[in-house]
């Protein structure tokens, strides 16, 4: 029988269902899959409060005055390596681009989100007192995910400063909203790279505790204490 001419594009989609079906996961996604842990972060907050320079301390530990930059819309991430106690892990970072000048900023964005970073300009309380309506965002998109404050520009100082007892009271209003707060300053590079490496922490910590409780569940089957597990074991002997 001869064979049948195919397009390139749909030889390409032919092999890919094939191989799906018929073989077994190539190594290289299995040692993805074992890889270290990743956790998804994603910055939130005003346009103008810093978090692509947060972005870029974070990817390439570079810094961009505000006349050099040029204006991106779109999403981005970028992803890096953290030691946590001994073990590998891995923060990705997610950046709106600018999206939030247009008030379009998607249900993806949120999506899968372990961590909200929410920034402020430490120099504009206007950017701290709007940050309730972005806890809202934060809670209704990204469930579970953990809330962490971060105070940029700390570099910087004027007359609408945000003051202590604004964090104080801020602090007090989320309850056990928040996580974790920072102040940094992207120009100096000074806090930036000891706040992720905290988020790391906090965010490894949680996922590490998750999978002892999932162990223990597992064990013990539902309506029945460790005791009475064990005694049963007995029994059967």
């Amino acid at each position: 029988m001869p064979e049948q001419t195919i397009a390139p594009e749909h030889a390409i989609i032919t092999y890919s269902f094939k191989f799906i079906e018929k073989s077994p996961l190539p190594k290289k996604s299995l040692t993805m899959a074992t890889g270290p842990p990743n956790y998804k972060i994603i910055l939130c907050g005003e346009y103008g409060v810093g978090k692509s320079s947060i972005f870029r301390r974070f990817m390439n530990d570079t810094f961009t005055l505000e006349t050099s930059k040029k204006s991106t819309i779109g999403l981005d991430q970028s992803s890096r390596g953290f030691n946590i106690n001994g073990t590998d892990v891995k923060l990705t970072l997610w950046d709106t681009g600018g999206m939030e000048r247009m008030s379009f900023i998607g249900s993806s964005y949120y999506r899968g989100a372990h961590a909200a970073l929410l920034c402020y300009s430490v120099k504009n309380k206007e950017t701290f007192t709007i940050l309730s309506q972005y806890i809202l965002d934060i809670v209704m998109n990204a469930e579970g995910a953990k809330i962490f404050l971060c105070g940029n520009m700390a570099d910087c100082e004027g007359e609408n400063q945000v003051t202590d007892i604004d964090i104080e009271n801020f602090e007090r209003e989320c309850g056990d909203v928040l996580s974790g707060m920072y102040k940094i300053s992207c120009k100096d590079n000074s806090g930036v790279f000891d706040m992720f490496k905290d988020m790391a922490r906090v965010l490894h910590q949680e996922a590490l505790g998750k999978m002892t409780l999932r162990r223990e569940l597992n064990v013990i089957r539902p309506g029945e204490s460790p005791e009475n597990d064990e005694s049963q074991k007995k029994k059967c002997c």
